[in-house]
């Protein structure tokens, strides 16, 4: 908990305006890439996107390190995951540098910045005993375009509800592990990986329990189904249906979110 009050701390500090934390002749551009904060960031996010957590919090403060050796084994895990989701790439890293890049040195603290119309990235680092060391980020929150309402005839031949209708068919034919490991994402699928046996035999009732068969989305998108795409993410809002039993009088309706991401080009069940 105490990690991650100090972790929101730092990013609201970080979203602030780069100005506020202003120098006299700020390093800029292109030239970051040269100066020892630069390359350590550099550094930095070229280790994330290797999925490399523990060699780039090797890089961190002192603090930073001592909190991270006392996580367990799950809390590494989901920060790694958190901290790799948040990062730039390294060919967005440079970019934004180069394009609008802000480097501020305050005696034994350092602030980058860069703000373009892809969005925001920040990291702020620390001197300790003459090296510099990250104490933040590098972090990106990207410009993601308005969500785009998809419905009607749009809908049932979106590329995605092929993915939806396999997905289904293998989960209501108890092939759980089956419809993630052909339809998941590769997160979904490493979660599904970690869950102990018991949790996954939950998680599949779960799903046959809740999720609409082939049959129900069918009919679901002639009737009214809604698909909500925001950049590379995707929400398919369905209505199932439940009838009339003899313990309960009337019918009933659920409105059920299936979440998708685009991967490698191709819609994927993002859970």
């Amino acid at each position: 908990m105490r990690h991650l009050l100090r972790l929101s701390a730092l990013l609201t500090l970080c979203l602030l305006p780069a100005s506020l934390f202003a120098q006299a002749n700020p390093v800029k551009g292109n030239a970051i890439l040269t100066h020892p904060v630069g390359q350590l960031g550099v550094k930095a996010v070229d280790l994330l996107a290797a999925g490399q957590v523990d060699a780039y919090q090797a890089l961190r403060t002192r603090d930073d390190q001592n909190e991270w050796k006392k996580a367990s084994a799950a809390e590494k895990r989901d920060m790694g995951e958190r901290m790799r989701r948040n990062a730039p790439s390294p060919t967005t890293f440079a970019g934004l540098v180069r394009e609008s890049g802000e480097l501020t040195v305050n005696g034994d603290t350092a602030m980058l910045a860069a703000t373009t119309a892809a969005g925001d990235m920040r990291a702020m680092f620390a001197r300790e005993g003459g090296a510099w060391r990250v104490s933040f980020g590098p972090y990106f929150e990207p410009t993601l375009p308005p969500a785009v309402r998809i419905e009607g005839p749009a809908l049932t031949s979106h590329p995605a509800i092929p993915v939806v209708q396999q997905y289904l068919d293998l989960v209501h034919a108890d092939k759980t592990a089956d419809a993630i490991a052909r339809f998941g994402t590769a997160k979904a699928q490493a979660a599904w990986k970690a869950e102990p046996a018991s949790e996954q035999r939950a998680s599949a009732a779960f799903r046959k329990r809740l999720l609409p068969t082939r049959a129900d989305l069918t009919r679901t998108l002639a009737s009214g189904g809604l698909l909500l795409v925001e950049g590379d993410t995707a929400t398919l809002n369905i209505i199932k249906m439940e009838p009339a039993t003899a313990a309960r009088g009337t019918g009933s309706s659920t409105t059920v979110a299936i979440p998708l991401a685009l991967e490698n080009g191709a819609w994927k069940i993002a859970q």
